[in-house]
């Protein structure tokens, strides 16, 4: 008996067919080259220096690496467009490829080839121009080219399994140099598009439904299986050879930022939880959608030409799924984000098939009004790609997202020349040298990053740059944080900045004064006299950066978070040290950035600033009791 046929033998599509297709994949690509990052976001610092200062960061970006080093050498605007330009040609293959699949999904299903062009069309639009995608294809080392890859995957293991004969080799040997790049691209997505392409023969044997009628497809064969595994390895381990290459390289990075090239670092997400797939488009779709697109795809299960081409669908929503969306929450950027951008396209083309089900159930019934329902929910459908798109408008235009870079001018542009900046947060620590890498800016700054200095050869690298850092860097290893002593030691030779940390003392609090962004730490403790002035002044260039949140429509959520916790910082400083009107204006700029977070005016003011007070006090007695080397011996 022959094997299962997707859907009838086409070899050509229509001239109107084609038009719809080009439309899929022109019109979703064309609005992400025009909202792709032009300057630098939070996002995209970590594979900024990943892909373009090629450090070492961990398993992933095997395959943007050399496609952004590639687009660096066009003359395209600035690197982080030409970073962000990769995305968005993923994102055009990624349109078409689905595009592709869709097709042959409602063609199984029975649609004509008018209908299924253009509800394959409305699906690509759905998922193309969805957040997430969107998003993700407007920054460099985003997530899309994992999705291209993992599609890519998808249809070659999908054609492998209906090869026959001679052909079976080469299409598997495809297959595994697709999943090869994928790995090492996201090792997430490449498991996704493994279980996907697996999904298909196990479905087809699964006892519900009409019959299949003719032979399933069959389960992979031994030699398919070491074919595929065997070029998937090599390519894999070709991609991620920088892995071991890039710390040996002497000047992997300039200045102290060469020195991560030998850790695997994550950085801290400050943007807020994940959704996984079925939640967000929930929410920013709507669920008469979602039970529309379950529809189909039970639909497509019980149809007997429709269920293998269906089945990996099935597989990405269900991958998604079942790995909780909030268990990545901390981290940088969240290695499921290929996963839940498949997912979301699953969904796009289930919905697809569910407006073509319903339309096909009003034509059969041959009802008064039966065309016009037809066409009404097909054009509801349309009006989904309208919302998707509107949403994704207002998340993913990155020309009008100038907060990140705003911040960066105020928090290193203000800085004394060869100045020091004590980071605790690791996200800052990446904005900066991000900003180095990509502008050039200020090479003279020493940059301290507090919670990195045991990676790789971080303390080696700032020891060598300056060596009155080495009773700092002695602090950290011994006791966890710094002294008075080491602390001055630096601040004689380098105007220091620091972003503090709630444990230090108040005697090491008395030396510190805002000054915009940081907190500077003087070598003397200072007086009310000394701070007054520059108290005043430093909110100036803060309230910048807070205009510049606020222009967009939708708020720069990640900007916002670190300037809030720059102002609650400060207020705690100015609090212990009795500046209790001055603590209450920082907390009135927090209010102002998010009302409903603060809000907090007068009198509730006064009694934060108090319990602030005396919950830095608790934590000073606690530390002076704690042993740990003197903060006043001599040098």
């Amino acid at each position: 008996m022959p094997r299962s046929s997707p859907a009838p033998a086409e070899t050509r599509l229509a001239w109107h067919e084609r038009a719809l297709r080009t439309v899929a994949v022109a019109l979703p690509f064309g609005l992400a080259l025009m909202r792709a990052a032009g300057s630098g976001q939070w996002r995209d610092d970590l594979p900024a220096l990943r892909d373009l200062g090629l450090l070492a960061v961990g398993v992933g970006g095997g395959a943007s690496t050399p496609l952004t080093q590639a687009l660096g050498l066009l003359p395209l605007g600035p690197r982080t467009f030409r970073a962000a330009l990769g995305g968005a040609i993923a994102l055009g293959v990624a349109s078409v490829l689905l595009f592709g699949l869709a097709r042959r999904l409602l063609r199984a299903l029975g649609a004509g080839p008018t209908l299924a062009s253009g509800l394959a069309a409305l699906g690509t639009l759905t998922a193309a121009l969805s957040p997430v995608w969107q998003r993700e294809a407007t920054v460099g080392g985003g997530a899309m080219i994992a999705v291209a890859l993992a599609l890519g995957t998808l249809a070659a293991g999908a054609s492998v399994l209906r090869a026959e004969g001679a052909r079976v080799a080469p299409g598997a040997a495809l297959f595994g140099a697709l999943a090869g790049a994928t790995l090492a691209e996201s090792p997430p997505a490449a498991f996704a598009a493994i279980f996907a392409v697996l999904a298909t023969p196990i479905v087809e044997r699964l006892p519900f439904g009409k019959p299949l009628g003719l032979t399933p497809t069959p389960i992979p064969s031994r030699k398919l299986v070491a074919v595929s595994f065997a070029a998937m390895a090599a390519v894999a381990l070709l991609l991620l050879v920088p892995l071991a290459v890039r710390p040996l390289a002497p000047r992997a990075f300039a200045d102290v930022g060469r020195a991560l090239s030998a850790a695997d670092l994550t950085g801290f997400d400050v943007a807020g939880p994940r959704l996984s797939s079925l939640s967000a488009w929930a929410r920013e779709v709507g669920v008469a959608s979602l039970l529309i697109a379950l529809g189909g795809a039970i639909a497509a299960l019980l149809a007997p030409r429709a269920r293998g081409l269906v089945a990996p669908l099935v597989a990405f929503v269900a991958f998604d799924t079942l790995i909780p969306a909030r268990a990545f929450a901390a981290l940088y950027a969240d290695p499921m984000t290929p996963v839940r951008a498949l997912a979301v396209a699953a969904l796009a083309v289930c919905s697809a098939l569910g407006v073509c089900w319903v339309t096909q159930k009003l034509l059969d019934l041959r009802l008064p009004m039966a065309r016009s329902g037809a066409v009404l929910v097909v054009v509801f459908h349309v009006t989904l790609v309208a919302l998707s798109s509107e949403e994704a408008g207002y998340v993913a235009d990155r020309g009008k997202q100038l907060a990140a870079e705003e911040w960066t001018d105020g928090a290193l542009g203000r800085l004394e020349p060869s100045s020091a900046i004590l980071v605790r947060s690791p996200a800052l620590a990446f904005r900066l040298w991000s900003a180095r890498l990509l502008r050039g800016e200020r090479p003279d700054v020493l940059i301290v990053p507090e919670r990195l200095l045991h990676r790789g050869r971080v303390a080696l690298s700032l020891l060598a740059v300056e060596p009155e850092i080495e009773p700092l860097l002695r602090d950290y290893a011994i006791a966890g944080q710094p002294s008075e002593f080491a602390l001055s030691k630096l601040a004689d030779v380098r105007p220091l900045h620091a972003e503090i940390d709630r444990r230090w003392p108040k005697r090491l609090v008395s030396h510190l004064t805002v000054d915009g962004c940081w907190l500077e730490y003087a070598p003397q403790p200072l007086g009310a006299s000394d701070r007054k002035a520059s108290t005043t002044a430093s909110l100036k260039p803060i309230q910048r950066v807070m205009a510049a949140i606020a222009a967009p429509i939708v708020p720069d959520t990640a900007t916002s978070t670190v300037v809030a916790g720059t102002l609650r910082d400060q207020s705690a400083v100015l609090s212990l040290l009795g500046e209790h009107d001055a603590a209450q204006a920082f907390l009135d700029e927090v209010g102002r950035l998010a009302p409903g977070e603060v809000g907090l005016t007068g009198a509730s003011v006064k009694h934060v600033i108090l319990a602030k007070a005396m919950q830095v006090a608790a934590s000073t007695r606690a530390s002076s009791r704690r042993p740990g080397p003197s903060a006043s011996r001599a040098p």
